[in-house]
């Protein structure tokens, strides 16, 4: 059964002089439940334009996504914000946490755009995470590392059933980019989340079963 279904997505975006420049046109691309993929992308390939498309963040020009039985593409913005808190979890590169909130805070603030806050739960996610004695620290108390891990528990929060990870790894030492990868993908597989990971570093590629190039799903410029 698949969890992300795309077609026919395109997506343009129009400079100030008016001057339009296709980003994504990507004719199918599905996933199953629980499945894991990685999704080769360098920069300025329409990666992370992809990503909040499938998650709802930015509206299609056309085409269709559906995520979880939700036909995100023909929802309004408000329905398409609903969808993603129930359905979709996202690990940004960045990790966007809210320096004034502590983890624990950061955690339940993203519960209450879904089923609401349960700071039982958040907790536990946190312990899950190894950060059980860093729970009340706020993000500039806390490692690059750490961080990370808080991301990636707010993520998984609402129980979601597709978790987008863009360069989850990017800020990290290699060490520390191989113990994110794993906690990724075991809280993911714990929780059966799809999970659908973008990077352009060999290492993490290398370590899904499944890999696709955006270059060859998109056909932005290539007449197709």
């Amino acid at each position: 059964m698949a969890v992300l279904s795309v077609v026919d997505l395109k997506k343009s975006y129009v400079s100030p002089d008016g001057e339009t420049t296709p980003v994504i046109d990507i004719e199918s691309f599905s996933m199953e439940v629980g499945e894991q993929v990685a999704l080769e992308g360098e920069s300025g390939s329409g990666k992370t334009t992809f990503l909040h498309l499938i998650a709802g963040i930015v509206k299609a020009d056309a085409g269709e996504v559906v995520v979880a039985g939700n036909a995100i593409t023909a929802m309004r913005e408000a329905e398409r914000d609903r969808a993603r808190a129930l359905n979709v979890g996202y690990v940004f590169q960045t990790f966007n946490l809210l320096d004034g909130y502590s983890a624990l805070e950061n955690v339940m603030l993203g519960m209450m755009f879904g089923p609401g806050a349960d700071r039982a739960k958040a907790e536990s996610l946190l312990e899950r995470v190894g950060l059980k004695e860093r729970m009340h620290y706020r993000p500039r108390q806390l490692s690059v590392g750490q961080q990370q891990r808080v991301a990636v528990a707010r993520a998984l929060a609402n129980g979601p059933r597709l978790v987008l990870a863009d360069e989850p790894t990017g800020n990290l030492d290699r060490t520390r980019a191989g113990e994110a990868l794993t906690l990724i993908r075991d809280v993911c597989t714990e929780q059966n989340a799809a999970l659908l990971l973008v990077s352009h570093n060999p290492a993490v590629l290398d370590a899904f079963d499944r890999c696709e190039r955006l270059s060859e799903l998109n056909h932005v410029g290539t007449g197709s």
